[in-house]
Formats: structure tokens, sequence, C-alpha cells
């Protein structure tokens, strides 16, 4: 007999944040704990509102397994003694699992005797076993920030109201945090605020939908954003995708409901960006775009938890957003009595981080390192880069920071710098530039639309990277203050998807742009950073090729070009899908293992005995310069089919007739040194021994 199992918390209303990663951990815990417990189930679903965890166990077995084990203890040695009677240590062994000491019997197994006992155990009622793990399982939820209230040494995300547990239709009774669990749930807090009892655990969903809550999070976003178009067509207009906003504003209501707002037309001469700002980040609304021309409306949606008094929340919510907008427009104003440029001065006066200095000393590095990156890429570009005007936006990417705008809306840092350079008639491109210097933000942001500000930007992470690294302020598990992974997987895609940078150099010269003694050691700094550097690159790569792939290529690459380490990994990847993988690879594992250890430059002609090792030789020499060519084009797959065409026979043939270890001295040095250089060639590609076939 299955049924299905209910656990409802209900809270104080929880930030979005909290709901969120509780129930991203609630099913994992349950099915750790479930296990644990031998407690059999189909699956395990996560619901929640801002006022309710639920968790939901569908055919949960009525009795946990019954139990039958034959656990081990101390050694036979140490167990029993020379009358072969149990020691002090035997009889805790088994009182620890609770068996009397005639349960004690010794056993043989492969690393020797031990003591053990043959433990059964028959399985206990679901509704025991899931009162004991509900509380520890409601003590492991995660929060950001945990709180304790009254009197209770319980903590949690928010105080707990009620609790609801319940094996079909039968009560799992415990307590948690000072509330004892029962049947009664509660609805929507205005539309439906009496309590009710739940008569099953599979009546739940349906049973709050009626009382006005969608618990299930999906089919409340789904519901959402139904709602939110549907208005949004309504006044011909369509929503500004925002998926925070989405995420946020299904965590806020219970039961969605959309109203629609207005504010006065003259806020739009006001920058695009500042308005949906004030309505994204200040308020929780959605800007709405005309449908027909994409312009922005002045109209915006708020998703709210009940629609009753429908005109005394948009009143509200209108008299607000004037009162922001207001502001808003104040500030610009203000800004706007001073250049940009005339802003810089005063960054000097900002601490960037207290032992590197200020930023107007980091935006003094900016220029020096952008105008260096401009005049050192690997590749020619079909557009010149103007050095004057990536210097000109590294030296102004940062005075927005200085403004009043962007002290109220920090979300808003590069956008306003782009605004007042236009307005400042600053060229277009170190306008774009200094808005753009900060893409991607994310992992799936998009990249800047200029070179310019790409350049700017990867100088600035650079300068970041280095001075952190410098000063020993290094991620570590999840601390990362100053957001350097997310900085340098930021460098990976700029350099790999935009322009092709040498990136050891430029971490070298990033280096010097700091004041002596103010970093450590240059090898060291450099060094961690280029292993940092590798590991954000294998995992950029790490979802579309396999580890052992990643691996092999990283090996044969130097850390200059990311672009060059993709066209690496294409390569091999292609090749290894190709006929003649398999046999080369073997060839070269093979090398590789017996030259292991030798110098491929000691191959000595005069010790040549075998035809096979002296056309290998003749061979390698012919071909090691065309491989070497292909490798410096970035031509790996032209190298590689160089190898499986030209070199891939002689090698078969030197391992066929050729005996490698030779009774004389010399000779088996020499052709442990020719097997060596084979391996040498190709390891330039990848190294193919860390391949698995």
């Amino acid at each position: 007999m299955t049924e299905d199992v209910l656990l409802e918390l209900g809270t104080e209303e929880l930030p979005a944040s909290f709901a969120k990663l509780a129930l991203q951990s609630m099913p994992q815990l349950a099915a750790e704990l479930l296990k644990k417990g031998r407690i059999d189930h189909k699956s395990i679903s996560a619901l929640g509102t801002p006022r309710r965890l639920a968790l939901t166990i569908e055919q949960a077995a009525s009795k946990q397994r019954d139990l039958s084990e034959l656990v081990l203890g101390p050694k036979k040695s140490i167990a029993f003694d020379a009358e072969g009677k149990p020691t002090k240590a035997a009889l805790g062994f088994a009182k620890k699992l609770g068996m009397p000491a005639t349960a004690i019997q010794s056993v043989e197994t492969e690393k020797g005797a031990y003591a053990a006992v043959q433990r059964e155990e028959r399985g206990r009622p679901t509704v025991e076993i899931l009162g004991s793990i509900m509380p520890e399982l409601c003590a492991r939820i995660p929060f950001p920030k945990s709180m304790r209230w009254g009197k209770g040494t319980v903590s949690f995300g928010r105080p707990l109201h009620w609790i609801v547990c319940l094996w079909g239709e039968t009560l799992v009774p415990f307590e948690f945090a000072d509330v004892d669990s029962g049947r009664r749930s509660r609805g929507h807090r205005f539309l439906s605020p009496q309590e009710f009892d739940l008569r099953s655990a599979s009546e739940y969903v349906d049973a709050l939908r009626a009382h006005h809550v969608v618990v299930d999070v999906q089919k409340r976003r789904d519901q959402m954003k139904a709602l939110l178009a549907a208005e949004a067509a309504s006044l011909c207009g369509q929503i500004v995708e925002d998926e925070f906003l989405i995420e946020e504003s299904v965590s806020l209501v219970e039961e969605p409901n959309v109203v629609a707002g207005s504010f006065s037309e003259e806020f739009l001469s006001l920058p695009e960006g500042v308005v949906i700002s004030v309505m994204r980040n200040h308020q929780r609304y959605f800007a709405l775009r005309s449908a027909a021309d994409e312009t922005l409306l002045p109209r915006y949606l708020n998703v709210v938890n009940t629609a009753l008094n429908k005109e005394a929340i948009v009143k509200g919510n209108d008299r607000v957003l004037r009162a922001r907008l207001s502001d808003a427009r104040f500030f610009l104003l203000e800004d706007q009595k001073q250049t940009l440029e005339s802003r810089v001065a005063g960054l000097d006066q900002v601490v960037f981080q207290h032992r590197l200095g200020s930023i107007g000393d980091k935006v003094r590095r900016l220029e020096r390192l952008a105008g260096h990156l401009a005049n050192s890429q690997f590749e020619p570009r079909t557009k010149p880069i103007s050095v004057a005007e990536v210097k000109r936006s590294a030296t102004l990417c940062k005075a927005d920071l200085g403004t009043l705008v962007v002290g109220e809306f920090p979300e808003l840092e590069g956008e306003m710098g782009r605004f007042y350079a236009l307005r400042d008639e600053e060229p277009r491109e170190v306008a774009d530039a200094i808005r753009d210097h900060y893409l991607p933000k994310g992992a799936n942001d998009a990249l800047p639309s200029t070179v310019t500000g790409t350049l700017v930007g990867i100088a600035d992470r650079l300068d970041t990277l280095v001075g952190c690294f410098g000063i020993g302020l290094t991620p570590s598990g999840s601390a990362d203050p100053f957001a350097l992974r997310r900085a340098a997987l930021g460098v990976v895609r700029l350099t790999m998807e935009h322009i092709d940078i040498d990136l050891v150099g430029a971490l070298d010269y990033a280096f010097d742009g700091y004041p002596t003694g103010t970093l450590g050691d240059r090898a060291s700094t450099c060094a961690a950073l280029s292993t940092f550097f590798r590991a954000r690159v294998k995992s950029m790569f790490g979802s579309r090729y396999a580890s052992d792939l990643i691996e092999a290529c990283l090996a044969a690459w130097n850390g200059q070009s990311v672009r060059d380490f993709q066209r690496r990994l294409e390569a091999v990847d292609a090749f290894k899908k190709s006929s003649d993988y398999d046999a080369l690879a073997v060839t070269y594992k093979r090398a590789y293992n017996i030259g292991k250890g030798s110098d491929p430059m000691q191959v000595e002609t005069a010790l040549l005995v075998e035809d096979a090792e002296k056309e290998l030789v003749a061979t390698l020499n012919r071909v090691r310069s065309t491989i070497a060519l292909s490798v410096e084009r970035r031509d790996y797959g032209a190298a590689l089919q160089t190898v499986a065409r030209d070199l891939r026979a002689p090698v078969d043939r030197f391992f066929d007739t050729v005996l490698v270890m030779d009774e004389d001295p010399a000779v088996r040095r020499n052709r442990l040194a020719l097997c060596a250089s084979v391996a040498d060639v190709v390891k330039g590609i990848a190294h193919f021994n860390l391949i698995s076939t």
C-alpha cells in the first residue's frame, strides 16, 4: 500500500531569495532522509508561496523496508581474548547496535577475521519514521539568513505559524520550533483568510487553489505571464522582457493579479534606462513598449497579491512612481551642470580597494593597459582601432560613479556615462564603450557592441584580477567578494568571441601598472592567475566537450589565446570522430609511455641501425616543420592530418620491427629519445595520452 505525503510549513512572508533557495534544497534533503529511513517512494516535488514551503512525496510505502545485514566490528584479535570470549571492544560494538553479546560471531573476510553481528530489523510504519525524519528535514532547510523568535532556540528563515504533515489521510505527528504538526492549513491572507482542514495529502494543490492559493510555482508563473501578456495587449503594448522581475514577482504573490498604472508623458524625456530602472528596481513594475514602434509607453504593469480595491492600489502606485521619477529627473538635471570629464578628478577620492588605491588610480592604469591591448592583438582587424578613442573611453569609463543618478540607481553605471558623454559631444564610439565595458555582466549576458568597449572591459577586469591576486584576495569556496570568477569568465568570453589578445602578456603588463611594492611576487601572482584562467576556460567549454578532451588540449595550450584553445579543441574533437583517430592515439600513447623521461633532442644519427628507425627519423625531420607551421597558423586540423598521413605508418613499422630496449645502452637510449621525439611532435597539438579511448 502506498500513499502520498505532504509537508507544509506556514511562515511569515519569506523574501523571494529565501523561498527560492529553500524550495531548491528541500527535495534533495527529503530524498537523503527517506533513503536513510528506508522509505520507498516514487518522486518528490517542492511547492511554495511567500508564506508557505511545501513538499509532496508521491506513493510513499506504508512501512520502511525490512533490514538484514551483516555488520562488521573490530578485528578478531581485538574482539576476542585468548579463551575466545568477547572483549570490552566487542561488547561495546554489540551494545552500540542494540544486540546481545551472544549475537557476536567471527567471520572471515578478504582483509582477515573480524567480529560481526547479523542485524535483522522489521520495517516500522512510515508514519512513525516520518515523525522522526521531518523535524530533521525542517532544521536543515537553508536560508540566506535565519532568525530566532520568541523564547525559541530554533532558527528558521521566518517565524513558523503552522505545520501540516500527512501520509495519505493519516496525520504524521511531530513538533518543530514549538509548533505541532496537524492538518489545519490557511488560505490566501486577504481573499480566503480562514483556516481549513486538509483531509488528505493528495488533495493539497486543489484545496489550496479553492482558497485562492496557487501553490505550484510553475503554474503560478505561467498564470502570471499570461495575465501580463493579456493586460499589455489590451493597452496596445508588450512588456519589457525581464526574467529577474518575473522570478521576483512570482515569489511575492500567492495568487497573481495584474493592475495597470500610468505616469505622465513628461517623464519619457528622461533616459529610457532611468525610467525602466525606477520601475523595475524600486517598485517591481513591468515597463511597457508600444506594440507598433517599440517606444516606451507611459504605462506599467504591477503584479499584486489581490485585486481588491484595485483603484486604490493603482492610485498609490502612481503616486509613488511619480515621486521616484521626479527625484530621478532632479538628479539628472543636477548632474548635467557638470561635464563627465570634470568628474574624473573626483575619482581620486573614491576608494577602489584600500591597498590598491582609488578609482582614479585604477582609471589611469586602465588608460595604459587598454592602449597596450589596442596595439597588441593576435589577429589583424579589417577596421583599424583608434588608440586615442580607447584611451579616452578608459579615462571616462568610471566618471559616472560620481553622479547623483548612479548614486541612487547603481545599476545604471555605464548607461548614464554613455548618456552624459553623448550630451558632452564625445564620439559615439567613446560613449558606447563607456556603457559596453561592463558587459557581459553574467554568463549569458550580451557582449559589447564596440571593439573599444571590449578592450576597456578586458583591461578593467584584468586590472582587478591582477590587483586582487597580487595582494592575496583570491576566491575561497563560495566566497568571492570581488566577483573575480565572473571577471575571469568575462575575459574568456570577450577574448574568445570578440577580440583575440595575448592573455599572458596582458597579465604581465597589467602587473607593471601597479606601483612597485604594491603587489606580491610577480611570478607567483601570474602563475596563480594562469591556473585560475585555465579553470575558467575548462568551465566555459565543459558543457560542450568531454573533460578528458579539454584536459588534453589544456596540457598543450600555452595560455595566451583563448581563441587558439578553442580552435585546438574543435580540431581534436573533430579528429577524434574520424577513422584515423584510434590507430593514431594508440601509436602516440605507445611512443609517449615508452619515451617518457627521455630527451627528444638527443637522437643521434650515428646510432641508428635499423632501416625502420632511419626511415622514422627522416620522416620526422621532413614533417616536423610542416606540423609546426600548421600549429603556428592554428590550423590544427591540418597538423593532425599530416601526422595521420605521413607519420603514422613509419611509427608503426618502427614498433613492429625495432626492439626499443636494445642490450646496447647507447642504442637503447637513442631509441627511447626517438620515441620521445615522436610524442613531442604530436603533443604540440594535444596530449593524447590524457584522452580516454
